[in-house]
């Protein structure tokens, strides 16, 4: 295939379709020398169309403003479109001569088209289906299209309302500087775009080299800097402050403090007859009167053994707690043929919860409240009961309800509690904690 090559011509051709707008790139005029100069210079005679895709990539690639390699970009894809509608080659020719792939060019040119003939979408987006190289759309050329949909090729390149033919490209500092390194590069014997992108690989790993030696430099020199500055200030202060040590002349070094008096404990004597004479005080008599308060008997059972195994011969002996006193006053009897209760008194830390339980245990061994009171009434710190439980089953529902919770059994023997024939009396206080 015959390689496509261009003139001063094609290129002429090329501007006056494209029609730029010379004022806007160039500041009204101010920058057409330079303008000018640069496309004589880029658009040179008997290119290739390879050589000029090389071009416009080493252009967009040497530029760091993002306007400039959009303008670039624009440039190369109007340039293609040029080639499609003006010198009748196909997607795939020009794709082989760009160096581009096939779907790109096709996309360069559908976007074109598309842009003059709007109403038209839907036909191009199906001639333009490039998939792949064994796509049948390869060989599409404009001069087919015009057969095909019988339209003519667009008199203009850009349209009155697009930016990039007026953008003051000039204006950009990096245009000038780009304009001259470009004349140094395309001006040399031999234009190898490759050793031109080493080259400038090269010189930016050198400037990120510099740029990061700069920057550890400078925080070596800060820390110097600053370790210098504190060595000066410590010595600035040392300088400037005075320990100050306060003197007391007036003060009485002789003096010595003075240890504990040491006194011997004195023995205090008391016999027997004067513990008796205590006890006689008024106020002592008052709350300590024998012949009302006698002390009850009350024994700790630690074993369900104490327990009398016939609780019926139980009130029919005299207890081995009870005591021989006879009745004094009215209040208290103790000899013979007492009754013995029992107090059971149980600490927990939810008191609710055992006397659903203790209650349960009541009910079990058919126990019966003794008067009027309530079996688990709540009384200030806890639960109270006052029942009777059958004797036959007395030992078993106290084993069962000393399970409950913490708990402590009493035996008490007095006058003044009667039990029910064929029961025993037992209080049960669960005091909570």
């Amino acid at each position: 295939m015959k390689e496509l090559i261009l003139n001063h011509h094609d290129f002429s051709e090329f501007r006056s379709w494209l029609n730029l707008n010379l004022d806007g790139l160039t500041w009204q005029g101010r920058f057409k020398k330079e303008f000018e100069s640069f496309w004589d210079l880029f658009f040179e005679d008997q290119l290739t169309l390879r050589k000029l895709m090389e071009r416009f990539e080493y252009a967009y690639g040497q530029v760091k403003i993002g306007s400039l390699s959009s303008w670039f970009l624009w440039l190369r894809d109007k340039f293609i479109s040029y080639i499609f509608v003006f010198k009748n080659q196909s997607i795939e020719q020009i794709a082989l001569e760009t160096d581009l792939s096939p779907s790109l060019v096709a996309t360069i040119l559908r976007n074109f088209l598309m842009d003059e003939y709007p109403h038209l979408d839907q036909y191009f987006t199906n001639v333009f289906q490039v998939g792949n190289i064994l796509s049948p759309n390869l060989g599409v050329t404009f001069n087919k299209i015009k057969v095909d949909i019988n339209i003519v090729s667009p008199a203009n390149g850009s349209r009155e309302d697009e930016i990039m033919p007026s953008m003051e490209v000039t204006l950009f500092d990096e245009w000038s500087l780009f304009v001259k390194h470009m004349r140094a590069d395309f001006k040399s014997h031999q234009f190898d775009l490759s050793k031109i992108k080493e080259r400038s690989s090269f010189l930016k790993q050198i400037k990120v080299i510099q740029d990061i030696s700069i920057l550890l430099l400078f925080f070596t020199l800060s820390i110097y800097g600053v370790k210098q500055l504190n060595v000066w200030y410590e010595k600035y202060l040392l300088n400037k402050v005075s320990i100050y040590e306060p003197k007391f002349d007036w003060l009485n070094k002789s003096l010595v403090f003075k240890g504990p008096e040491i006194k011997s404990a004195k023995e205090f004597k008391l016999n027997f007859n004067e513990i008796k004479d205590i006890s006689k005080g008024e106020k002592l008599t008052e709350f300590f009167d024998p012949d009302k308060y006698e002390e009850e008997t009350e024994v700790t059972l630690t074993s369900f053994d104490n327990i009398p195994k016939d609780l019926k011969d139980a009130d029919k002996e005299p207890s081995l707690y009870e005591g021989d006193a006879e009745s004094k006053n009215g209040y208290r009897e103790t000899k013979g043929g007492t009754t013995i209760v029992y107090r059971l008194m149980m600490t927990s830390t939810n008191p609710y919860a055992a006397r659903d339980k203790i209650t349960q245990l009541v009910d079990k061994f058919k126990g019966e409240a003794v008067g009027e009171s309530t079996p688990g009434m709540d009384v200030p710190g806890g639960v109270y009961y006052n029942v009777y439980i059958p004797k036959k089953v007395f030992k078993e529902f106290m084993s069962e309800t000393m399970k409950v919770d913490q708990a402590k059994l009493f035996e008490s023997s007095t006058s003044n509690v009667k039990n029910v024939p064929g029961k025993t009396r037992v209080f049960i206080m669960v005091k909570s904690i």
